[in-house]
């Protein structure tokens, strides 16, 4: 017996797992709502040509007939008939077509004419729907390639929805994250304030409490002067902030350094220039709108650092210059 022959002559199965190159899915369902029942073989053989063979194709006369199946049954696309000697009105057609994009239904539709007629090419638009004219009407040619362009539309139009509430859940996430971190960065100020102010409280009482009533407890706030950052320092490196979130540290070293001078020179320790830093970046990312957050709080966080560490540096150089007492 020869097992390559028989294996050969077995026809092969690859078309019960492949989608069929038509654009149309699966299974493909489709409802008609005109006056009288449309002639579905022609219809049939189209679709069969294009390789969709199990179309599933259902007709109702009346807009209420439609809106009850479409309750209960769920369709690939829904063609809407209108024909001058069909009896039914065009305002009809147009309340029906409105009704259905209201009750949520967002599947394909295509509006089927024999003559041209501008209120329903208006409703089509509105509802995004396909309209097709032609006095051939359910024997036109072009009646399958409308139904594949508004299923692909439609598609379309979903993983548009599906990207945008993607990229929405994306944008909240990473503000949580940002407004995370920026809480983690004022609890660590909020830490040092504490840590130097009991310091100082302690320097202080050595110096003028003798009797140690700052160990015992008694002295349990600090007079702790905070220094004010004149604005035309704010404005500076709200633009230095931006700039460097836009572009990097690039070019932008001499300004830096030219910043952490000034700084060191009103007196402004790195605490301080972290919580100034704080609050330019909380107002910059309040004002990115739609734009991504965790770029922002990224270069924000290497230029406050290498921002601090001019600092440290000039101070270091400062001590080093004062004469020894």
């Amino acid at each position: 017996m020869d097992l390559q022959a028989d294996s050969q002559s077995i026809p092969s199965l690859d078309w019960l797992s492949t989608p069929p190159q038509s654009g149309l899915p699966v299974g493909f369902r489709m409802l008609c709502v005109a006056a009288t029942e449309p002639s579905w073989i022609g219809l049939a053989l189209r679709l069969d040509g294009v390789g969709c063979h199990d179309s599933r194709l259902r007709w109702v006369s009346t807009s209420a007939e439609a809106m009850t199946v479409l309750r209960n049954e769920v369709f690939d696309v829904i063609v809407l008939t209108y024909s001058a000697s069909s009896g039914h009105s065009e305002s009809d057609l147009i309340n029906l077509l409105h009704a259905i994009r209201a009750s949520g239904c967002e599947d394909a539709i295509a509006l089927l004419t024999s003559q041209p007629n501008d209120s329903l090419s208006a409703a089509a638009c509105d509802a995004n729907a396909e309209i097709l004219v032609s006095a051939a009407m359910w024997d036109s040619k072009a009646l399958v390639p409308c139904i594949q362009r508004g299923l692909r539309q439609c598609e379309l139009r979903r993983e548009n929805h599906r990207l945008s509430v993607a990229n929405h859940r994306r944008l909240v996430r990473e503000r949580d994250e940002a407004d995370h971190l920026l809480q983690q960065q004022r609890d660590i100020v909020k830490e040092l304030e504490l840590l130097t102010g009991r310091l100082s409280a302690e320097d202080d009482a050595r110096v003028f409490d003798p009797d140690g009533l700052v160990a015992s407890g008694v002295v349990a706030e600090p007079n702790h002067v905070r220094l004010r950052v004149p604005d035309e320092i704010k404005t500076y490196y709200q633009e230095l902030l931006r700039t460097y979130v836009i572009m990097g540290n690039g070019n932008l070293g001499s300004e830096i350094v030219a910043l952490s001078q000034v700084l060191a020179k009103i007196g402004l320790s790195p605490r301080e220039t972290l919580s100034l830093h704080l609050e330019r970046v909380e107002q910059l990312v309040r004002g990115l709108g739609n734009r991504s957050t965790r770029h922002v709080m990224a270069r924000a966080d290497l230029l406050v650092l290498e921002l601090i560490m001019h600092i440290g540096e000039c101070y270091q150089n400062q001590a080093q210059d004062e004469p020894a007492l």
